[in-house]
């Protein structure tokens, strides 16, 4: 699979998605070859709505992406969701009797010494990741290889899996025939990817994943997450409450969706038409406006559980299939948080995708980990050697 394509399975809280890309660059560059994905119950910010049903999704969106390369996945990578991960950071610091050139191995052993924590029986780690670095107590810098320096501390972000959802999805994937699987944290996936794509470097940014029945708010620094938190609310509720006020069946609410532009000066009298029924505009819209602001008032609160220091200067990402292609959505959550957003976008024509930003920070990670046979796939083959 090395040199032929990678293969990822992302958990929304609507629909899971197997996507198989080829390598372009070890940077995390890839070309997208085949996609597969199936509807299911998801989950909520505890645990699955219904754990049945995930089976056969799993194994529906896999097959999709089987049949359209004519191969069958031995190796997966798989992102594990917010409401499933855990991230904590710890601080190490190497001092040398001379000044030195750092090098990875001193890299290496910062990660090393910075993981204090004791092992949990509910939480499975999936390795550190650096935030930044500080050469001689004074230079901040995030990639310190290279630089001539006496000390060298190091913040780390390390994130745990839930063993639930590992209980969950490892015997599905055995039993399918995958082999070898890496369990990825998929909100770091996604905020590195974002954070690359968008900004071209490494630096603090704010992403936030509105998805159909969950939003993920993810603080990230670097290479790594500094704080996430999920909340069970999401664009679907809009939906929902477009359904309670106006009488009508969901599919029919999410056609208004499509017709709604939160920026327009709504008049009095004014309407939207759905499929020759007029539709309250000025109503829709305020039905609309309030939800999105339950869901800022949400995102607001999440930072309540957040002990990390956020720059005045951090931006704000939207992604995620929600508000995203919902005229007026970003402004609209922006005027709500007080802060500006920017939505999610790409010069890529296969990365434009909003809903699919978590699967592309997955296929970086794959592109990125199977470059060579020390990477991240051997390193978690020996680590749980459960999953063969």
């Amino acid at each position: 699979m090395k040199n032929k394509y990678v293969a990822v399975l992302d958990f929304g809280s609507s629909k899971i998605t197997c996507m198989a890309a080829s390598k372009v660059a070890d940077s995390g560059e890839f070309l997208i070859r085949a996609i597969g994905q199936s509807v299911y119950n998801g989950f909520d910010d505890n645990n699955w709505y219904e754990p049945d049903t995930i089976r056969g999704a799993i194994r529906d969106a896999i097959t999709q992406v089987e049949n359209k390369l004519n191969t069958a996945i031995k190796e997966i990578y798989v992102g594990v969701p917010g409401v499933f991960c855990a991230v904590a950071t710890g601080e190490a610091s190497l001092t040398f009797h001379s000044k030195k050139k750092i090098d990875k191995d001193d890299v290496a052993e910062i990660i090393k010494k910075a993981d204090i924590f004791e092992n949990v029986a509910e939480l499975i780690p999936l390795g550190g990741k650096p935030v930044y670095y500080v050469l001689d107590g004074a230079i901040k810098t995030y990639d310190p290889v290279g630089n001539i320096a006496s000390k060298l501390t190091g913040l780390v972000s390390f994130s745990f899996m839930k063993s639930t959802f590992r209980n969950s999805v490892a015997p599905i994937l055995m039993e399918k025939g995958i082999t070898k699987i890496v369990y990825v944290n998929g909100c770091e996936a996604q905020a590195s990817f974002v954070t690359q794509s968008m900004f071209g470097a490494a630096g603090h940014a704010i992403i936030l994943d509105i998805g159909h029945i969950t939003t993920n708010v993810t603080l990230c620094g670097g290479n790594g997450v500094l704080f996430g938190k999920t909340f069970a609310l999401g664009s679907g509720y809009l939906a929902s409450d477009l359904c309670q006020v106006i009488g009508c069946d969901f599919n029919y609410a999410m056609s208004i969706l499509e017709k709604v532009n939160l920026n327009l000066e709504i008049q009095e009298g004014d309407a939207y038409s759905i499929n020759g029924r007029m539709v309250d505009a000025k109503r829709t819209n305020e039905v609309i406006k309030a939800r999105i602001g339950q869901i800022a008032d949400y995102i607001i609160k999440s930072f309540n559980y957040c002990n990390m220091p956020i720059p005045s200067n951090t931006p704000i990402v939207l992604t995620g299939g929600g508000l995203t292609y919902l005229r007026g959505g970003a402004d609209c959550l922006a005027s709500f948080l007080g802060k500006q957003i920017r939505t999610y976008e790409s010069v890529n024509p296969q990365t434009r995708r909003n809903e699919y930003t978590s699967t592309y920070g997955l296929l970086a990670e794959a592109v990125k980990g199977n470059k060579s046979k020390g990477g991240v796939l051997s390193f978690f083959k020996r680590r749980f050697k459960g999953d063969k």
